[in-house]
């Protein structure tokens, strides 16, 4: 299973805060507002609910999706798009 991350947030600040949480969290960043993290499924959708809402304000948007392996090899790539994840995750 994946967990896939998209979100629209205007203000620097916060934005800054999701994606070091995000990151915290195991997440890979795929584009600019686009993560993913390997295993988890529903638990770690739940736990990072949890933990983005109370970094986000009301204007805020955060879309979690799972997924499972295939659906994720079957996505359709354009461009630079590269949705492949590393095993384990980096510790910067």
């Amino acid at each position: 299973m994946y967990v896939l991350i998209s979100y629209d947030i205007s203000n620097n600040r916060r934005r800054l805060e999701i994606m070091n949480k995000l990151k915290a969290m195991g997440y890979v960043r795929v584009q600019r507002s686009l993560y993913i993290a390997r295993g988890g499924g529903n638990a770690l959708a739940k736990d990072t609910a949890r933990a983005l809402t109370r970094l986000m304000d009301r204007e805020d948007s955060v879309v979690i999706l799972i997924i499972d392996g295939q659906t994720l090899n079957n996505a359709i790539k354009l461009g630079t798009a590269n949705l492949a994840i590393p095993s384990e995750p980096t510790v910067i």
